[in-house]
């Protein structure tokens, strides 16, 4: 099955505004993804350009997250994935020298409201999903690399069960720029025994559905985790 695509565009257009055409068709109607895109050649008859600026604009699209190359040749739509967001918010960090400070600043926004959102959202099943993380990340002491994935994930899995999507997507897209700060704090002694323990805190208190404290103990947890990265970090 095809989506159904209008071709009303000018003749003189290059392929970044065949891609924006078709992002914007794409937009419009939520129910085509999944759906295929008709072929190279039937792009490039409809829009009345050749097949490579067809081709760019392809690529413009993938780069954007919105079609991917499925099996068999062709491309079909797809929802963008936060790893794009997270990629372009580390761009920008880096090369607008976004400080540390800025960085952990927002951290601490975004967590602390998801904490709380969690704290009435959380079921029994995410929160055991929780500590089978911190007791994971407990175990790879030794492994640096792992346990910065693992603390990552843990934060990210407290965003998702905030219940809040957009909320969600925010705290994973600074991903990128978190990792290598996390992997410094957690050279400094003891910085891996006080990050589980305060994320076994973390656990206990969403039990306790205690939207206030849910908060307050996610500050303090990231609070410690900023004096740290800039204890490390002079």
């Amino acid at each position: 099955m095809y989506i159904e695509i209008n071709f009303n565009i000018s003749k003189e257009v290059l392929c970044d505004q065949v891609a924006d055409r078709i992002e914007q068709m794409i937009l419009s109607d939520k129910t085509q993804v999944g759906q295929k895109l008709p072929s190279e050649q039937a792009l490039a008859t409809g829009f009345g350009v050749s097949r490579p600026v067809i081709r760019e604009a392809l690529a413009i699209l993938r780069a954007r997250g919105l079609v991917a190359v499925q099996s068999g040749g062709g491309s079909r739509i797809v929802i963008p994935e936060a790893i794009y967001m997270s990629d372009t918010v580390n761009r920008l960090a880096t090369m607008s020298h976004i400080r540390s400070e800025e960085v952990y600043e927002v951290r601490v926004w975004l967590e602390a409201k998801a904490a709380r959102l969690a704290a009435v959202n959380a079921t029994s099943d995410q929160l055991e999903r929780l500590s089978d993380i911190n007791r994971r990340m407990e175990n790879s002491k030794d492994d640096v690399k792992n346990r910065t994935e693992l603390d990552l994930a843990f934060h990210q899995m407290l965003a998702d069960i905030s219940g809040n999507q957009l909320l969600s997507v925010f705290v994973q897209s600074m991903n990128g720029i978190l990792r290598q700060m996390l992997e410094s704090v957690l050279h400094l002694p003891r910085a891996h025994e006080d990050g589980v323990a305060y994320h076994d805190r973390i656990i206990e208190v969403l039990r306790t559905a205690d939207k206030d404290k849910s908060e307050a103990i996610v500050r303090e947890h990231l609070i410690m985790s900023m004096r740290n990265y800039e204890f490390s970090d002079s």
